[in-house]
Order: structure tokens, then C-alpha cells, then sequence
């Protein structure tokens, strides 16, 4: 066999090497010839025709340590997100990295969209596919949404919109600004109206009607008619379905990997709230919280004269709103939390009514209309701080000796939470904002019980608690529900949620049953059987109304029954026997103890909420809404009871 000739690899040679057209050796950092003569040694990039750094990481490296240094010395450098310039003109939703020479090597390898590729974004894989009442599951569905002679296909020219006339859509978009988004801030006052303009009166600002418009006013609509229906609310949040899944069309538009991208997923995930067959909320909030890492938000910005107050307020709005929600979710399953849940770096945006919100700057004696996300955003605080030592081993505070004084000490601060609520409800003077703070007031009085719920429910940390809390528990748990019921029959206007509601019902029932089962003497010492029994249907009620906007909710009634009827047979079997005097005999239910023992691992806490919570399981009768066409009544009064007051 002939000898072969040991070929060397060639390397990329030098931008001096390359332009004397000598041999380089490419070594790294600098080449053999660039260090004999003392220059600095820079490569050549061909695409470009433009020198470039020979090591990406030591050239980082390097201008992060200059800029360390002229921190230092008090010399002032471009914060994160002053370094993307368009034609001079600084532009926020763009400000992702540290400055130009970051910049330059990120937008090489950061794609514009969100997704694997353009044409296959990542929301395609967490939205579930439109699903109809048969076995077939989603794919039979897909090619029904496909075909373009079906009247509820997303390919039919006509859109839901065109549905929608203008008085209505004019109260529907009222509702919305004056309920909705001071809850989630997620666009600003003005960005929302510019979309709907677009759409409803083109004219007055011709040529602006876009995806991204029309992807906004769908979910704004839909999500508004959940909120706004008192009637016939089978039929309106059919109706509501059928404009987000008109809007799924725009997702490679809009799912773009900047803040505008992110704003869109958070209206997406605001209506999954109220329409939890829709997508997998637990996947769409955590591609939320990757997104708002990858864009900076999770840290406040340096202080800058290119940043205005506007900006950095927008950053804010979008930072506490993701982060609500996946601590909404995540402490919903059991699973840890991505984004930082102590010393948080971001501080709350304003309060101040959007119309004192310009890019002229905040107007800060304008008029206080966002108080309630404010609110929202402290008490999940107190929430995620329970899931994180309770569930996931995290350490106590520092400011807490032991375990037993964090308890009291978490308890006293959702009591003060719920104190200072109904304070700055009564302090209101504001006859326009009465109903709001009624609905932060019934927000509070179901939010307090359920921190309560999570508190002394037994954990991975507690796994029995003392008699005294799991009383606790059991009255707190009858407080969630009768809570969510007086929600979902609230009036209009009011956010009427199903994820939460449903979640957090099921959740408490599971713990008053357990009480019941563990503390039986002394419920039975103080409460009458008459209301014990009461009590039990409570769980029941609130199910079977909320059923009629999520039919999901039902398989909720089913497995709660089930689980009641071997509790409610022993805790009367108790009472003969304690009526008769006679010494109760070892439960028979002390081996229910291991079918409700709390999960030590994520595989655990999956299987058990996906065994015991029957709302996380998708059903196709969920989907039942494709039964109903785009237009279902010209009259939306009629149809829905909707009240726009004088519009």
C-alpha cells in the first residue's frame, strides 16, 4: 500500500498575513508573525470583508474588563439597552445586550423570530392544535382548519373580526382598558388604541392595519367577552375561541424575539387563563420567562440619559407580568420558579394612568388607575417564597430563626396584605374605580385563604402538620370556593379566570378532605354535622357553575365526588360511634395518607397533579366550542347581556 502524503489543515489566516499573502499559523490570540512584530493580531472575515476579532470570547472578555475599568474611574459607557441604534434614533424594543461590539457578535447568532426556524415557531409546539368531540383527536381538526371552503377554517378570507361591529367592539375594547389591562399592563394605553384605529376606523390613520394589529384587537376581543358575557357564556366563549385561533395565523409575524414577541405571548397567555384548552400553560409561561432572560428584563437598566422614563417603565410592566404569571402557574403544579422569586432587581413600573405615561415623560400627579396589579404582584411574592421552602428546599430567610417563626411570620404578611386591600378600598374616593376595588376586595378575601391552604397544607418540609394548622386549612379551603363562586357569578366586567379558579378549588378540596379525614373530633367539636355537610357542597357548587365556561370543570365535580364519599362515610361512621361513647377504631382511611402525601420530585408532583387534578388533562369536549360558527348573533346584547353603559 503506497504511503500517503500527511496533509496539514489549512487555518484561517490573518487580516495582515492575508493582505502581505504570507503563510499564518493561526494560532490564537495572535498569530507567530503579528506577536514577532508586535501589532495586534485581528482575523478577516470574508462575508463581510471587514476585520473581526480572532477570538470572539477574549475580545468580549476584554472590552467587558475596559468597561469595568472606566466604571471605575466614574466614566460614564452605554447601558444595555442604549447600544442598538437604528439611523440614530435609540429604539427600546430592541435592547436586548451591552453595547455595539456585543451587538454585532449576538445578531450573528440570535435569530429575529422566536423558534427553531421562521417557519416553525415555538408557540406551534406549546398551542394545542384546534381538537373536535371525537376520537380522531387534533389531526381530523387540523385538516378541517386547513380546508379552505370550511367556514371555521383559519385560511377563510373572512375574519372574526368583521363580526364584531363597532359599537360593540368599541364597548368590548372599554371594558378592556378600564379592567383588564390595569390588572396585566401589558401594552400601553395608546399602543392599543393605534391597533384598534387600524382596524375599526382605518381612515383615520390610513395604511397602519398589520398582522400584528390584527393578531392584538382578535385577543383583545376575545378576551374581553369572556370577561364582559353574563349570558349565554357557552356561545360567547365560543365566540372568543374563534377569534384567538383567527389570530394563530399571525404567529410567525409576531412571535418575534424582541419585546413586541413577548407582549404578544403575554396576550396569549392572558386569554389562556380564561381558556385553558388553548395551550399548555405551564410550557407557554416558562418559553415566557426564557424570553425575558434573553432580553435583559429581569434587571433594571443603568442609569442613562438615552433611556427615558417611558421605556424603562414599558420594561418593568413586562418583566412583573411575566413573572406573575409563571408564578401563578408554577406554584399551581408544585415546580420551581426560573426567574428570581427574592431580592428581585427590578423595581414595580408606575401606577399612574397611561395617559401620564408618554414617551415625553411621567407625569406622576396624573391619576392612580393601575393599583391592582401592584397588589397582584406582592401577594405572589408571598406565594412563591411558600412553593420555594415548602416544596423545593429553599432556605428560610435569614431574618427567621427556625421554620415555625418563617410560618408565622409568612401568615402575618398575607393578614397585613389582605388588611392594607381592604384599607385602601375604603380610602377610595373615586366613585369610577368603586367597582375595581369591590373586585381586588372578593381578589384579597379568596387569595388570603388560599396562601393559608398553601401555608399548612402538609409539604416535602412539613409533611404532618400540627392539628391546629390543618384546621387552619380546612377552613381556609371552604373559603377558596365559596370565593370563586361569588367570582364567576360576579357582575359585569369583572375578569371571570378558569385556571385559577378550577386549579385552586381542586386543590383546597383535596386539603379539606384531608383535614376531615386527619382532624375528625375536633371538627366534630365544633362544627354541627348539618354544616360540615354544608361545607362538602361547597366544592360541588362552585364546579358545577364554572362548567358552564369550562367543561373541564365537571371531571373536577366527578373526581371530587369520588374522593368525598369514603371521607364523608367514615367522618359519620366517627360520629355514631361517638355518640354512642364508643372508642373509635384506627381509620379506615389512614391509607388514603400515601394517596395524598405531598410529591418529593418533579416526576411525583407531575404524575400527582395529572392524577388527581383533572382540569391539567386535555379533553376533546374542551373543544366542543368548534361547534359553533364565527357569527352567531348580529344583536351581541341579545345574544350575550352585554352592558356598555352609555356606548
Amino acid at each position: 500500500m503506497q504511503n500517503r502524503t500527511k496533509v496539514r489543515r489549512r487555518v484561517l489566516a490573518c487580516a495582515r498575513c492575508r493582505k502581505r499573502k504570507l503563510s499564518c499559523d493561526g494560532k490564537v490570540p495572535a498569530c507567530t508573525r503579528c506577536m514577532d512584530a508586535g501589532v495586534d493580531c485581528v482575523g478577516f472575515d470574508s462575508s463581510t470583508q471587514r476585520e473581526a476579532p480572532r477570538s470572539i470570547v477574549d475580545a468580549l472578555e476584554r472590552h467587558i474588563a475596559n468597561l469595568d475599568k472606566l466604571a471605575r474611574q466614574g466614566a460614564s459607557f452605554p447601558s444595555p439597552a442604549a447600544s442598538f441604534q437604528s439611523d440614530s434614533h435609540w429604539s427600546y424594543e430592541k435592547c436586548t445586550f451591552t453595547d455595539e461590539l456585543v451587538n454585532e457578535v449576538m445578531s450573528d447568532i440570535t435569530p429575529a423570530f422566536l423558534g427553531v426556524s421562521k417557519a416553525k415557531p415555538i408557540l406551534s409546539c406549546v398551542v394545542k392544535g384546534t381538537q373536535i368531540p371525537s376520537k380522531k383527536g387534533p389531526v381530523g381538526a387540523v385538516i378541517k382548519d386547513l380546508d379552505e371552503d370550511n367556514p371555521r377554517s383559519i385560511l377563510n378570507p373572512k375574519s372574526p373580526l368583521d363580526a364584531v361591529d363597532h359599537k360593540t367592539a368599541a364597548g368590548l375594547l372599554k371594558t378592556f382598558l378600564d379592567r383588564v389591562i390595569t390588572q396585566y399592563p401589558i401594552y400601553h394605553r395608546s399602543d392599543v388604541m393605534a391597533a384598534f384605529n387600524s382596524i375599526y376606523y382605518p381612515a383615520s390613520n390610513p395604511g397602519h392595519d398589520s398582522p400584528q394589529n390584527r393578531y392584538i384587537i382578535s385577543l383583545i376581543m376575545a378576551i374581553s367577552l369572556s370577561t364582559a358575557a353574563r349570558t349565554n357564556q357557552m356561545a360567547a366563549n365560543a365566540t372568543a375561541y374563534s377569534l384567538v385561533r383567527h389570530a394563530m395565523q399571525w404567529i410567525p409575524e409576531v412571535a418575534t424575539n424582541n419585546l413586541p414577541g413577548l407582549q404578544a405571548i403575554l396576550l396569549l397567555t392572558q386569554y389562556t387563563f380564561l381558556n385553558p384548552s388553548i395551550a399548555d400553560l405551564w410550557l407557554l409561561t416558562g418559553l415566557i420567562s426564557q424570553a425575558v432572560i434573553d432580553l435583559g428584563l429581569h434587571q433594571e437598566l443603568p442609569i442613562d440619559c438615552r433611556i427615558s422614563a417611558y421605556q424603562r417603565d414599558v420594561r418593568r410592566r413586562l418583566f412583573w407580568c411575566a413573572w406573575e404569571m409563571e408564578v401563578a402557574v408554577c406554584s399551581t403544579f408544585l415546580r420551581p420558579i426560573s426567574l428570581p422569586t427574592r431580592n428581585i432587581n427590578v423595581a414595580f413600573p408606575v401606577e399612574i394612568d397611561d395617559l401620564s405615561v408618554t414617551e415625553a415623560g411621567i407625569d406622576f400627579s396624573g391619576r392612580v388607575s393601575k393599583f391592582t396589579s401592584r397588589r397582584i404582584w406582592l401577594f405572589r411574592q408571598i406565594e412563591a417564597d411558600i412553593i420555594s421552602v415548602l416544596h423545593h428546599n429553599d432556605s428560610i430567610p435569614k431574618e427567621c430563626a427556625n421554620l415555625d417563626e418563617w410560618l408565622h411570620k409568612t401568615e402575618a404578611a398575607i393578614l397585613n396584605w389582605k388588611w392594607e386591600v381592604h384599607q385602601a378600598a375604603a380610602a377610595n374616593k373615586d366613585p369610577h374605580f368603586e367597582s375595581r376595588w369591590e373586585e381586588m376586595l372578593l381578589y384579597a378575601d379568596i387569595a388570603t385563604p388560599y396562601i393559608l391552604v398553601s401555608l399548612f397544607r402538609p409539604s416535602p418540609r412539613i409533611p404532618k402538620p400540627t392539628t391546629e394548622n390543618l384546621l387552619k386549612v380546612y377552613n381556609a379551603a371552604i373559603q377558596v370556593a365559596d370565593g370563586y363562586w361569588q367570582q364567576s357569578n360576579a357582575d359585569f366586567g369583572h375578569i371571570k379566570y378558569v385556571f385559577h379558579p378550577c386549579h385552586h378549588s381542586f386543590n383546597s378540596a383535596i386539603e379539606f378532605l384531608r383535614a376531615l379525614s386527619w382532624c375528625k373530633s375536633e371538627i366534630s367539636d365544633r362544627y354541627p354535622y348539618e354544616q360540615v355537610e354544608y361545607d362538602m357542597g361547597r366544592f360541588s357548587t362552585f364546579f358545577s357553575t364554572i362548567a358552564e365556561r369550562w367543561p373541564a370543570a365537571i371531571r373536577c365535580l366527578e373526581e371530587y365526588k369520588k374522593l368525598l364519599a369514603p371521607v364523608k362515610k367514615e367522618y359519620v361512621d366517627f360520629l355514631v360511634q361517638k355518640a354512642k361513647n364508643i372508642p373509635p377504631e384506627t381509620s379506615q382511611l389512614d391509607g388514603m395518607t400515601n394517596l395524598y402525601t405531598c410529591p418529593t420530585n418533579l416526576d411525583d408532583a407531575f404524575n400527582f397533579w395529572m392524577g388527581f387534578n383533572p382540569a391539567t388533562v386535555v379533553d376533546p369536549t374542551d373543544m366542543m366550542f368548534s361547534y359553533y360558527p364565527y357569527t352567531l348573533s348580529h344583536d351581541w346584547n341579545t345574544e350575550f347581556n352585554l352592558d356598555f353603559g352609555m356606548m
